[in-house]
């Protein structure tokens, strides 16, 4: 049995993280591919890969999985491998997304699982071309899926007309910007118009203060002795 999980895990998150032996501490390979039983909607087991260039390969049940740390799984080998892959284990990953009544919605990204159960909790989609670009990620829940196939999911209409968003797309990351650059704007522009304001204060209050000196010296100009031009000039001999 695992020991406590994180509620969800996204599949891409084991992708290439490292295996160790639980008895040995040796390490197995790393993980490159998770198998999935469409019908169930649960991991059965991964695929680890090891040697020059990952040529090695060997397939471990879910079961003799011990834990899902942050850096490695821990792993029980069995004696023998229990799997073989077949394609109905490939995970739904960059398959087209149908509808029950006939209409492609756009294309299967990724999906979280319970680390605990294997269980899928949600799945990640996206709208096509540029629309999806757009519009962003959404939340499609397993119990929507009506059947699935190598290249294709189908899901019930009404689970994708009003789907959770799980990111927000470019569209609507630019009107983000845009809003944040009128703000920005209009701050900017206000922060100068105060500046302005305060700057013409301070050539006020130096105009004042100039005005003042100048008056006060021409004041002690006035206030000086003036020369007697009328009295008589020495004789110069």
């Amino acid at each position: 049995m695992m020991s406590q999980q994180p509620e969800a895990l996204k599949r891409s998150e084991l992708l290439n993280r490292l295996v160790l032996d639980r008895q040995t501490a040796e390490k197995v390979g790393h993980i490159s591919q998770l198998l999935l039983d469409h019908q169930a909607q649960k991991i059965v087991g991964i695929v680890c890969k090891s040697g020059l260039f990952g040529k090695e390969k060997q397939i471990l049940s879910w079961e003799h999985i011990v834990a899902i740390g942050q850096d490695s799984i821990l792993v029980q080998l069995p004696q023998t491998p229990l799997l073989e892959i077949t394609r109905s284990m490939q995970p739904p990953i960059n398959t087209e997304l149908w509808t029950t009544a006939g209409n492609k919605v756009g294309k299967v990204l990724e999906f979280f699982f319970n680390p605990n159960t294997g269980s899928v909790v949600s799945y990640l989609f996206s709208a096509n071309g540029l629309q999806g670009v757009m519009d962003g990620v959404y939340l499609l829940p397993p119990g929507a899926i009506s059947s699935v196939g190598t290249q294709r999911m189908i899901v019930i209409e009404a689970a994708v007309q009003n789907p959770q968003k799980y990111t927000e797309g470019l569209g609507r990351k630019l009107d983000q910007a845009t809003v944040f650059l009128h703000q920005d704007y209009q701050k900017t522009k206000s922060d100068f118009t105060t500046i302005q304001q305060k700057t013409q204060g301070i050539v006020e209050q130096v105009k004042d203060m100039t005005q003042n000196v100048t008056q006060k010296l021409q004041d002690k100009t006035t206030e000086l002795p003036h020369s007697d031009e009328n009295s008589d000039s020495p004789d110069v001999k």
